[in-house]
């Protein structure tokens, strides 16, 4: 009976236990917000306005501040910081996306708002004059562009408008200087929101500093004494469109690393054939590197089907299989003219040399510091597959449920729309390989095999894509391989290519 009773109060004590832990941990979340908020509306109130106006104005732009929090905080439950798919989002530095971007804003937000206070002081007036023309908001509207290419364009509209307005508020600018600074960094953003190369930053410094010159002269021409001080007025806009661009490519170039940020800029570079990981692929594994580059351009042809993100997906596709790099020779398509050494080993230690070419492919993506969207696809392009060949060959033709848990890969299986796609199209193109000549009717219905057979072992489960999605999928990767094992003319007289003389050229 006591030892009942002393286990009863045991029982009790650790629910009580639990409940004080639960209480203490809902208590820390739910006060964790509120701590942020009280913060951020404290250093909004300080560099909204003039400092030294503070002790007079106090209430007011604690109040605006207050104002812009609570509509930046409606905004962020609302949207959650996403973009359609989150991936681009994944860092190292946040458990999710969400936190991921919520941190970006908060960075980007506190340093435009204290470029333009900066800007502010230096030219000792709170009002922005045509001597000073408009180059104080230079931080604000990169920081609107930053969140543009970062995030999401909705989110940098949205944020911009909040961040302007307080200031608008506290510095009692004039209308046209508000709704002109707000047409042209609301247009830069939405300009160079696409940005896939560096033109398109180029071209929207042009139309910020072409508005900002018209604007800039238009409001400076009635008041100013002649028409060189309307012309200066209007080289302080081009001059705060090239500051804007510049501030915004800093900013870009600061982020992009330490967060390994999927940014556009960077899936270019990683795009280039000539990057380290790359060249080393091509020269160690030629055999995976050209399989690789065939799975890039039927992701990208995929994605773009689909309304994905074309330019990750094709990365991905190049880098999905770096690492067989440790091992390249225990590969079939990297054993041209050596033996198979499966041959020498027994089929559960094949599996396992298989399967740990994506923890090897993770791992070396980490240590060359690629963007944490490409690791994540990397590490999800199998799945939890089955690696058929070696678990029938260790069967001998029957079935084993336990066995064959064993001969699957680590996973985990695909998340997102790219990750998905990239695992489709590996397994397209590595199948293809063994079709001889194929009409492209047979080619559709194999392309659709392929995809059913990954769809019926579960391994689409835990991504968003729809059957209308797998549909254009299947469209988008005969499309792709039918270009590629196009015919040729024939020789006349039944002659092949190989068949002709072969000549030799004298040095």
């Amino acid at each position: 009976m006591r030892v009942l009773n002393r286990s009863a109060r045991r029982s009790a004590w650790g629910r009580l236990t639990a409940q004080v832990c639960l209480r203490q941990r809902l208590k820390g979340v739910l006060c964790a917000p509120v701590w942020m908020g009280a913060l951020a509306t404290l250093v909004l109130a300080l560099l909204n306005g003039e400092l030294r106006t503070l002790s007079s104005t106090a209430l007011e732009r604690g109040l605006i501040a207050l104002a812009q929090v609570g509509l930046l905080t409606a905004l962020f439950q609302q949207t959650g910081l996403l973009r359609p798919t989150g991936l681009a989002l994944r860092s190292p530095v946040a458990q999710s996306a969400r936190e991921v971007g919520l941190l970006l804003t908060l960075l980007i937000g506190f340093f435009s708002v204290l470029g333009v206070r900066a800007a502010a002081l230096v030219g000792q007036s709170a009002t922005l004059t045509a001597e000073l023309g408009f180059l104080a908001f230079a931080p604000l509207i990169a920081g609107g562009m930053l969140l543009s290419v970062l995030i999401h364009p909705l989110l940098a509209l949205y944020t911009f408008a909040v961040l302007l307005g307080g200031i608008a508020a506290t510095l009692k600018l004039p209308v046209l200087t508000l709704c002109a600074v707000g047409l042209s960094g609301w247009s830069a953003s939405l300009a160079i929101a696409r940005m896939r190369r560096r033109s398109h930053m180029f071209k929207a410094g042009a139309l910020l500093s072409g508005l900002l010159m018209l604007t800039a002269f238009g409001s400076g021409f009635p008041t100013a004494a002649s028409w060189l001080d309307a012309l200066s007025s209007g080289l302080w806009g081009i001059a705060t469109g090239i500051g804007a661009v510049a501030l915004f490519w800093l900013g870009l170039n600061l982020l992009e690393r330490p967060f390994r940020l999927a940014t556009p800029m960077t899936l270019l570079e990683l795009a280039s054939l000539e990057q380290p990981l790359l060249r080393e692929l091509r020269e160690k594994a030629p055999g995976t590197y050209f399989h690789s580059q065939q799975v890039g351009q039927l992701a990208e042809e995929a994605a773009l089907a689909i309304g994905a993100d074309p330019l990750l997906a094709r990365v991905a596709g190049y880098y999905h299989d770096i690492g067989k790099l440790t091992k390249p020779e225990f590969f079939i398509e990297n054993q041209e003219g050596i033996e198979n050494l499966h041959t020498r080993i027994n089929p559960t230690l094949s599996a396992r040399i298989i399967a740990a070419h994506v923890r090897e492919g993770v791992d070396l993506a980490r240590r060359y510091r690629l963007p944490t969207a490409v690791c994540d696809i990397i590490a999800q392009h199998h799945g939890t597959s089955l690696i058929t060949y070696f678990y029938h060959q260790a069967v001998d033709g029957g079935y084993d449920p336990v066995l064959e848990q064993h001969f699957r890969y680590e996973g985990p299986k695909p998340q997102t729309r790219e990750a998905a796609i990239v695992m489709l199209a590996d397994t397209v193109e590595a199948a293809s390989r063994v079709l001889g000549e194929v009409t492209p009717a047979r080619l559709a219905n194999f392309v659709h095999e392929m995809i059913e057979m990954r769809l019926q072992d579960g391994q689409l489960d835990e991504c968003n894509l729809t059957f209308r999605d797998l549909r254009l999928i299947e469209e988008a990767f005969v499309r792709v391989l039918v270009a590629a094992r196009h015919r040729r003319v024939e020789y006349p007289n039944g002659a092949r290519a190989d068949e002709e003389p072969v000549y030799a050229v004298r040095p």
